[in-house]
């Protein structure tokens, strides 16, 4: 039995809310303007039309649960517990929320106490197949149209099983008819400037050859988030943000920013 509530708790770590970028047509010498008139320029909006992000119900999927002996290359309880060590336990838990984990046919144990029921406390890998698997399911069966896969810095210790996860959420998508597209979070990534262009170029633009890879305006689309903070986390002047937009932009992107709320 699915509660959607539910749902969304267990399957996405961050909900991200998708609004449809516009475009911005700059006319210099505006119609309803007299010659000799206002210098200033008239900008007007044009909205995006529907597509696979625009007027669509998008969730963020950041992937980053592992256990230690799921296989994957980081082999440990990554943000399970805040020891990665150590498996989570009472004195050493990362978890917001348990998650339902009867839709998982492989689970790790805890050291957390069994459960009221008796049973003992796993939890599921991001790294596992089956995982990914049912939760691109669960998109399908509650109208989720597509998953901004979020991408940190992939050129640390995390980078391999980063890698291997967009791998299975394209296989996931494709098989349940969802779409998907990459969203770096550029937080804490000291070259960011150069590097994700590197790693979109090498990596990542393989991707939108896939038939779900999410396409806006005959684009695929990209998300950068972590511009406009400008503190010690995300460190790069307006000008630096601006140069990695344009660049996404003269490779063909449509482009969505995750700024500040405030």
């Amino acid at each position: 039995m699915k509660q959607t509530n539910l749902l969304l708790s267990i399957l996405i770590a961050l909900t991200s809310l998708q609004i449809g970028c516009s475009k911005k047509t700059l006319t210099d010498t505006p119609p309803d303007i007299p010659a000799g008139g206002t210098k200033n320029a008239l900008i007007t909006l044009a909205n995006s039309p529907a597509g696979d992000v625009v007027g669509k119900v998008t969730v963020g999927y950041q992937g980053w649960f592992a256990a230690t002996g799921d296989g994957s290359p980081i082999n440990a309880w990554w943000h399970w517990s805040q020891n990665w060590a150590q498996p989570p336990s009472t004195t050493n838990s990362g978890i917001r929320s348990w998650p339902d984990v009867r839709d998982y046919s492989t689970t790790f144990p805890t050291a957390f106490a069994n459960l009221n029921n008796g049973q003992q406390a796993k939890l599921f890998s991001s790294f596992t197949d089956q995982s990914v698997n049912t939760h691109f399911l669960w998109m399908q069966q509650n109208g989720i149209d597509a998953a901004a896969l979020q991408r940190f810095n992939p050129t640390g210790g995390e980078g391999p099983v980063r890698d291997a996860i967009t791998a299975k959420v394209r296989t996931a998508a494709e098989t349940y008819g969802r779409k998907f597209y990459i969203m770096y979070d550029v937080s804490g990534w000291t070259n960011m400037q150069s590097e994700i262009k590197t790693d979109w170029t090498n990596k990542m633009q393989a991707y939108t050859s896939s038939s779900a890879y999410a396409k806006q305006n005959g684009k695929p689309v990209v998300c950068i988030w972590g511009f406009g903070f400008f503190d010690n986390n995300h460190p790069w002047s307006a000008a630096v943000c601006l140069d990695v937009v344009n660049w996404f932009k003269s490779q063909g992107c449509y482009v969505i920013g995750g700024v500040p709320r405030e």
